[in-house]
């Protein structure tokens, strides 16, 4: 039925004029089930923003039980709490009889219909066709009867079964109150009461060896985990993830599925055999669908309701907007939209003339105006501008965007498509460190958005000792979980010796250098100006608990302008949970001081008692900040983002420099020319450390980050290529890398590593993977190349959020100069002012400095909330390409790989 009819009926009832006060809230509120939640949000949010009238309508998704109750309004006296309730099971009977004691006629609304379809994870392969079961199989299955696959009644109803002897079967249910479970247990009971010996209603004591799991959603993955499960689950969300489904015997005896069936055709039986109350003011506890005859007719469907007061002359106009608001459910515009947008199964033409009977028979305010409807296609020439109008020529820009976002995820989801029509995905997974996860997701996201060629690249941040394990994947008879791993350390002795003996050879591709830093909270007044000057022993000393307060005799040689007060304690900080900055410093102290080094090194060690754990760079810092005489190390970057003090460090030229002040990957220069790393990046690099090396300006605490690869690509197909391409991007981008605060590998690292690149093994029919920076006509529209030009908005984006960064700290700069400025003239000033009488005094500059401070403080706030913008856009992932066919792909033609970018940059 078109709106036009309801829109007649609610006319036909009262269309009387009257004033009314534009400022005034006409409200509307319901209550109950939270299956049609998004779909009731959807129409009140459209008749906000489409209505002349100031009009509020809200829904509390609370559950159908709860619904009930509050329309029943037993405990407020009889009086509803909500100008309706909905529910997907018809108001049982003591609430009725509450509602009629009341004194109130309620009436029920049928407005969707939904199936509970039963869905498993048998694997196709074991049988032909679908599996079939009846209403008395499932119900020994679900009360554990049945408890195998294998058993003689279900092998008797599906031939061509063919599953292993004694196969458990996984059953698997709603661990809440839920409608469907309602629908299901009240089915079983109807069907076949012999064998359900369990309980009815939305939640039950299900059998001990079956599974419990949480929504809809918990439920479709449990299936979808564990072979040789089965459940049962709305049918419209069963089949958006492409479950199986079990093949139900109707009340005809016909088998067929949910998507077989005609839904509707229940409550139209249902109407026709009298179960639906001629009168919709009576009971309807007792009405149900379940087994209604038809050779289409689904076994298991149940009809949403909203609970309506029968008399409405005491809502005002709110009655009228109630009505308007069924009116747009049932319309031929509103069942489409539950269809196409929420899953739900319109009901049939017989239960619409049923529902348009009980509207007419529904009573309005005399002194009310029914609502009309200006569609978004046809103009209503000042009857569109009238007060009581939804109007869909009004609407909300939050409306439009959600219509061209909409336009805009069609488009995507058809490009897809389109996308893996034609081809299948060439997969990347890496696993191990978590410093440069972010540099690795990014790289990976721009990767998978200027590709023609459709690419899924994944990281899982999960250190780098598991990511060694992964990737040698020794419970996996030696063969890699992922396709490379990624570690701050290099592969341990034990860890290379079994790659070797498995028959693998694994290469070391050092790709970035990051430097921890000793950082400090010693007050700057007690520093007259200089830095904290320490060496390694001194430093092993205070990490040891050898030394314990500033003003030991040590350190006040080392610093003679240090003045603290007396005996004043040293408060260590350090990680509380195992990280590869804990290894690198004690590392670092055993090789430059073992002397006075006792507590050994690794990523956790016993320290000595007193010292503060943290968790996290972040807890370390936090805690420096907050607490004056403490010391701790970090990396580098973020202490310096933290603008934490720095202990300036003794290096093993005997120069004293800070992480700002040195070449941190000259370190990396220096242990090549000394042979620290081996020659063949095939070798054994378990001994590699980039430790107190040599160099005016070397950091003596660095360390490299490693992609772990195998050698040999071959088997990986064209995944071979694209991970080659990703470490040849990340070496030539030296902006990226120093954007997460690495350092780029110094050019004699970079020239190693192009040597074992090219060493790499890679599969013959595959095609080496190019980049296009400048444009390159005709090339750069190949399958093979990664594309700057070819980009997403979420990239250019960020660059503008970078941009704005920019500007706004450069207005930050001037204003804080500013303020600076004037508060030295105000300082200069008040030394004056007590030769001056109170009649001279002049505010101005203190004026001025209130109001650079003030603007100083909005520019601040802005640039936090574009930081805060930038962080959740770039912490977002890209679309994946679900239901592709996704492997490693072969491809035919070759490509040269892009030369070196230049303007490598020390930091």
């Amino acid at each position: 039925r078109s709106l036009a009819v309801f829109l007649a009926i609610a006319c036909g009832v009262s269309a009387q004029d009257h004033e009314h006060d534009d400022h005034e809230f006409i409200e509307l509120h319901g209550s109950g089930t939270t299956n049609p939640s998004k779909y009731f949000w959807k129409i009140m949010d459209l008749f906000e923003e489409q209505a002349h009238q100031n009009v509020r309508l809200t829904y509390r998704a609370v559950g159908s039980s709860t619904g009930q109750k509050e329309f029943a309004g037993a405990d407020n006296g009889g009086v509803a709490f909500t100008n309706f309730g909905a529910g997907d099971i018809p108001m049982t009977q003591e609430r009725y009889d509450s509602v009629v004691a009341s004194g109130r006629t309620m009436v029920h609304i049928p407005f969707v219909i939904g199936a509970v379809a039963i869905f498993h994870s048998v694997p196709t392969a074991r049988f032909a066709g679908e599996l079939d079961l009846d209403g008395c199989l499932l119900a020994r299955i679900f009360t554990r009867n049945i408890t195998t696959w294998d058993h003689p009644d279900i092998l008797a109803a599906n031939p061509s079964l063919d599953v292993p002897a004694g196969q458990n079967i996984e059953v698997v249910h709603r661990t809440l109150g839920s409608s469907s479970t309602s629908g299901v247990t009240e089915y079983l009971s109807d069907v076949c009461p012999e064998f359900w010996t369990l309980d009815t209603g939305s939640t039950i004591d299900w059998p001990a060896d079956t599974n419990a799991a949480q929504g809809s959603g918990g439920m479709s993955t449990f299936i979808a985990s564990n072979e040789y499960a089965i459940g049962y689950i709305d049918a419209g969300h069963g089949h958006d993830l492409g479950l199986s489904e079990i093949s139900l015997r109707n009340k005809n005896g016909n088998f067929l599925t949910s998507k077989e069936a005609d839904i509707g055709a229940a409550a139209t039986e249902a109407l026709a055999a009298g179960i639906l109350p001629a009168d919709a003011t009576a009971s309807f506890a007792d009405v149900n669908l379940y087994d209604q005859a038809g050779d289409k007719t689904w076994p298991i469907t149940l009809m949403s309701y909203m609970y309506l007061n029968q008399n409405l002359t005491e809502y005002d106009q709110a009655g009228q907007l109630l009505m308007a608001f069924v009116g747009y459910v049932l319309s031929e515009e509103g069942q489409a939209m539950a269809a196409s947008e929420f899953s739900f199964v319109p009901v049939p033409v017989e239960i619409q003339e049923y529902n348009n009977a009980t509207i007419m028979s529904m009573a309005l305010a005399a002194d009310t105006t029914p609502y009309i409807f200006e569609s978004a296609e046809t103009t209503q020439v000042g009857v569109g501008a009238g007060e009581f109008v939804i109007s869909g020529k009004r609407r909300s820009y939050g409306e439009v965007e959600r219509d061209l976002l909409q336009k805009q995820i069609d488009a995507v989801v058809s490009r897809i498509g389109a996308v893996e029509s034609s081809a299948t995905v060439t997969t990347l997974h890496g696993s191990g460190t978590t410093n440069p996860s972010k540099l690795f997701w990014k790289a990976m996201l721009q990767f998978e958005d200027r590709a023609l060629l459709p690419l899924h690249l994944t990281y899982r941040a999960v250190g780098s000792s598991t990511g060694q394990k992964e990737f040698l994947g020794a419970d996996n008879g030696n063969m890699s979980f992922t396709d490379f791993g990624a570690g701050d350390i290099p592969i341990t002795s034990e860890r290379y010796s079994q790659f070797t003996s498995a028959g693998r050879t694994v290469v070391h591709v050092p790709f970035v250098l990051g430097a921890i830093g000793i950082f400090h909270s010693v007050p700057a007044s007690n520093l007259s100006g200089q830095p904290l000057d320490l060496d390694s022993c001194l430093l092993a000393r205070i990490f040891d608990g050898d030394i314990t307060t500033w003003d030991h005799e040590d350190i006040k040689a080392k610093n003679p302008s240090l003045d603290v007060p007396a005996d004043q304690p040293i408060i260590i900080v350090h990680r509380n949970l195992g990280s590869s900055s804990t290894a690198g410093t004690t590392q670092y102290l055993e090789k430059s001081c073992p002397s006075e080094w006792t507590r050994g090194s690794g990523s956790t060690i016993e320290w000595p008692a007193g010292a503060q754990p943290q968790e996290g760079s972040g807890g370390v810092s936090s805690y420096l900040k907050a607490t004056p005489y403490a010391i701790s190390y970090l990396d580098s970057g973020h202490g310096h983002s933290e603008n934490l003090a720095e202990i300036s460090l003794q290096n093993a030229d005997g120069n004293f420099l800070t992480t700002k002040q040195a070449d941190i990957s000259k370190a990396g220069a220096e242990a090549l020319k000394l042979n620290i790393i081996p020659s063949d990046p095939t070798a054994d690099w378990s001994e590699v450390n980039l430790y107190d090396l040599p160099g005016s300006d070397t950091w003596p605490i660095t360390l490299f980050s490693y992609f772990y690869v195998n050698q040999d690509l071959r088997s990986l197909n064209q995944t071979g290529q694209v991970l080659k391409a990703m470490i040849q991007y990340i070496l030539d981008e030296p902006s990226l890398v120093e954007e997460f605060r690495f350092a780029a590998v110094p050019k004699e690292i970079y020239d190693y590593n192009m040597q074992t690149l090219g060493d790499l093994m890679l599969a013959p029919d595959t095609t080496p993977m190019m980049f296009e920076n400048e444009t390159m006509v005709g090339t750069g529209a190949g399958s093979f190349v990664i594309s700057e030009k070819r980009r997403s908005y979420l990239d250019v984006e960020h660059d503008q959020m970078m941009d704005t960064m920019m500007m706004l700290q450069m207005q930050v700069n001037e204003l804080t100069t500013q303020v600076n400025t004037l508060n030295s003239g105000n300082q200069e000033g008040t030394a004056t002012t007590a030769t001056c009488s109170c009649d001279d005094y002049d505010d101005s500059q203190l004026r001025a400095v209130a109001g650079a401070s003030m603007a100083l403080a909005i520019v601040a706030l802005i640039i936090a909330l574009v930081c805060a913008c930038k962080m959740v856009t770039s912490g977002g992932s890209s679309g994946k390409k679900d239901g592709a066919n996704i492997q490693h792909q072969p491809s035919i033609s070759e490509h040269s790989m892009g030369d070196r970018k230049e303007g490598m940059q020390k930091v």
